[in-house]
C-alpha cells in the first residue's frame, strides 16, 4: 500500500477495524506491503482459514471417501467364492459415482469461501 501526503508521524492501519501494522508516513509513502499484517489477523485472515479449511474438508472427503476407502480397499482372494469379482467391480463403480456426487456440494463450499469480501481500510494517527 502506497500512500503519499501524510503528515509525518506514526499511523496505524487497520483493516476492518484490526490493526494490522504500525508504520511512518515515511513507510507509507515509499509503500508498505501488507500482507503479512493482513493474513495474521482480523478479516482477511478469517476468510483465508475459511477457504483452507473447506478445500481440507473436500479433500479429506476425497481421500478418505475414495481413495483409501475404496481405491486402496484390499479385498481377500477367498471373498471371490462367496461374491464374484465382477460383481464387485460393479459394486465398488457405484460406491464411486455416489460419492462422488457429493464433490459438487464441496466444491460449492469451497467457492462460497472465495467470494471477496470488501474490507474498510483505514490509517490512524498514532497519538
Amino acid at each position: 500500500m502506497k500512500i503519499t501526503g501524510l503528515k509525518a508521524g506514526k499511523y496505524e492501519v487497520r483493516v476492518g477495524g484490526k490493526n494490522i501494522a504500525e508504520l511512518t508516513a515515511d513507510q507509507l509513502a515509499t509503500g508498505a506491503n501488507l500482507a503479512s499484517g493482513a493474513l495474521a489477523d482480523g478479516a482477511i485472515a478469517e476468510q483465508v482459514k475459511a477457504v483452507r479449511a473447506a478445500v481440507e474438508n473436500k479433500n479429506r472427503f476425497h481421500h478418505d471417501a475414495i481413495f483409501r476407502g475404496i481405491m486402496l480397499s484390499n479385498v481377500p482372494d477367498w471373498i471371490d467364492d462367496v461374491v464374484p469379482r465382477e460383481q464387485l467391480e460393479a459394486k465398488k463403480k457405484t460406491i464411486i459415482q455416489e460419492r462422488l456426487a457429493k464433490l459438487p456440494e464441496l466444491d460449492a463450499a469451497v467457492a462460497q469461501t472465495l467470494v471477496l469480501k470488501a474490507n474498510t481500510i483505514d490509517i490512524v494517527p498514532v497519538p
